[in-house]
């Protein structure tokens, strides 16, 4: 069976630091999260959220040209944008091994570009725009990579939905929360297994 995905709906920047806010309490030193997807569809505002729930004070920004940011909250947080980088030496040069420090939280825009170099237990979050009339409806599809990411996925649904309850001014035309099964995964034979889904 394909692992299952998890895809949220957000229909504006708040509501997106909103999820991130909401994924902060359950990770912990050592997790490493990969965020890909669209331009300017809320990778930022993602971690902002995050940070801002991990107890990171001050603003954060997109490190695009630094390439790095660290900061302090609850556990150390490092924020990596490898977009302008153009090879996995690059990457490595840049001293990327040490990033993954079991004492960080890690999260890496762009972090599909050296998968390769991720751990094997980590989490992906590909962040795309909608086709709808709406420009701040993005949809954020959270793929668990180890089954630790499944539970904490679950855990940030929870809050998730209590928070975006509590601040949605407008009644929803589709479910906020969907699962699924993996589009892209293939099984050893390179089928995908038939769709199912799961509201």
């Amino acid at each position: 069976m394909a692992p299952r995905v998890l895809t949220v709906t957000t229909r504006s920047v708040d509501e997106t630091r909103i999820v991130g806010a909401a994924l902060a309490p359950t990770l912990l030193p050592g997790d490493v999260i990969s965020l890909t997807g669209d331009l300017g569809a809320g990778k930022t505002a993602l971690v902002q959220g995050i940070a801002a729930a991990s107890g990171v004070e001050g603003r954060v920004t997109s490190p695009t040209f630094t390439i790095v940011h660290e900061y302090e909250g609850r556990y150390p947080f490092i924020h990596l944008d490898v977009y302008r980088l153009n090879s996995f030496q690059e990457v490595l040069d840049l001293g990327f091994e040490e990033f993954l420090d079991p004492d960080s939280l890690v999260v890496v825009e762009w972090g599909s570009a050296i998968a390769p170099l991720l751990p094997r237990r980590h989490l992906e979050i590909e962040l795309r725009q909608t086709d709808g009339d709406d420009l701040n409806e993005r949809f954020l599809v959270f793929r668990p990579r180890g089954q630790e990411w499944i539970r904490k996925i679950q855990e940030m649904r929870s809050t998730a939905e209590a928070l975006l309850d509590a601040v949605s001014v407008e009644s929803s035309d589709g479910p906020r929360f969907v699962v699924t099964e993996d589009p892209f995964f293939r099984d050893d034979r390179g089928v995908n297994p038939p769709p199912h889904q799961e509201h």
